[in-house]
């Protein structure tokens, strides 16, 4: 997800801020709502939080999230995290020239481990030596070389057996079997929007990554649901199905990963039924689908993203609801909500996409959370209604 920062007025409601809303009835109006709501939250049983989808659902953080906050993940039951690996960070110059650097893939690696949650990792990121943009594929064939030798090297170190769990003996083994390639390669922000120069990526990506460690799984990288401009962008259907025309593709790749962001969750609905038809039509049926980011901001509605703090918690209930009822026909092998926390200075949206608050308080889209993992939400201090 991406996007330029956003400016915005905010007051001081349920704890966090949000962006301020004309009028000082609608403002009382507003707080008079959120306590109630928060209130109904709060009050409810402990086995009202049972609503449960084993397996299903995962945390997509936005940022280097730390010790504490992968305490409260172990608390609320998480199982998987979604970590990016940037091949600009760990080959900054040739690799002949200097040792690749993994160290803050490690930090992250070793936190989830300890709290023994899996790993999908996203690769992506050129390094300068290899494109003028982080954003752009490699596309010539020293490139495409470069990027195989960083996938074998990330895959050694990482995967069964890899050297990581050699250095970590006291950790848990889990090892990486997930490797989503690129993130959003379908928008121009993330990628060359060319499904016939990542073609021969993923193809790499998928020989490469399978005979490093056999039974690991590719995954074709987060397609941008439907993007508000194309051109230049191209919807994930279209993208995908000139993947498909590729010539022996399917070999090569193990799963296709969407970001179905929609205003209203029942508009996934549509993304995930064209991507499934577009499978079945190249006889690739019994692929999973991986709903690899997944979430709305909190703040009031300066996107189509932003529902406000309850519309956010409302629609977080709305997509795993449609996801756990129909996991098993549209074969959909995780969600994970982006994100964790709030970062401000980020994408418009993503400055309060989190669960939590930058300073981790929680907003009404914890509870609804936990209630879909199984956890305990009374781990985080709620975030109190202020004036």
């Amino acid at each position: 997800m991406s996007g330029s920062p956003a400016v915005c007025r905010s007051v001081g409601i349920a704890g966090f801020r949000y962006r301020s809303i004309r009028g000082r009835a609608s403002t009382t109006i507003l707080k008079l709502g959120l306590a109630a709501a928060v209130l109904a939250l709060l009050v409810l049983p402990q086995g009202a939080y049972g609503r449960k989808s084993p397996g299903l659902i995962g945390i997509s953080p936005q940022d280097n999230a730390t010790e504490a906050d992968y305490q409260l993940m172990e608390e609320a039951r998480v199982q998987s995290v979604r970590l990016p690996l940037f091949w600009s960070q760990v080959e900054p110059v040739r690799p002949f020239i200097s040792d690749r650097d993994w160290t803050s893939f490690d930090i992250g690696l070793e936190l989830a481990a300890r709290h023994r949650m899996k790993v999908l990792v996203v690769v992506n990121g050129s390094p300068a030596w290899i494109a003028s943009e982080p954003r752009l594929e490699p596309t010539f064939k020293w490139q495409r070389r470069a990027w195989a030798s960083f996938l074998h090297a990330a895959v050694r170190r990482y995967g069964t057996g890899g050297s990581f769990w050699r250095e970590h003996p006291d950790l848990p083994y889990l090892p990486v079997r997930d490797w989503e390639i690129w993130n959003e390669p379908n928008i121009v922000p993330n990628g060359r929007v060319n499904p016939e120069l990542f073609a021969p990526v993923l193809r790499i990506s998928g020989r490469m990554i399978h005979a490093a460690d056999p039974g690991s799984k590719v995954i074709l990288g987060g397609l941008f649901g439907r993007p508000l401009q194309i051109p230049p962008n191209l919807g994930s259907g279209e993208f995908l199905n000139q993947i498909y025309r590729t010539p022996h593709m399917k070999q090569y790749f193990d799963g296709v990963a969407l970001h179905p962001y929609v205003a209203d969750a029942k508009a996934m609905r549509a993304q995930i039924r064209n991507l499934r038809r577009i499978m079945r039509i190249h006889h690739d049926a019994g692929t999973p689908l991986y709903v690899t980011e997944l979430g709305w901001g909190s703040a009031s509605f300066e996107s189509r993203w932003e529902r406000g703090p309850m519309g956010q918690a409302r629609q977080l209930d709305k997509a795993f609801g449609m996801l756990s009822r129909h996991r098993r026909a549209w074969r959909i092998a995780g969600a994970w909500w982006f994100s964790w926390s709030d970062v401000y200075g980020a994408c418009q949206f993503c400055d309060s996409a989190g669960l939590l608050t930058k300073n981790r308080e929680a907003k009404p889209a914890w509870y609804h959370f936990v209630r879909w993992t199984g956890g305990d939400p009374t781990m985080v201090r709620r975030a109190r209604l202020g004036g």
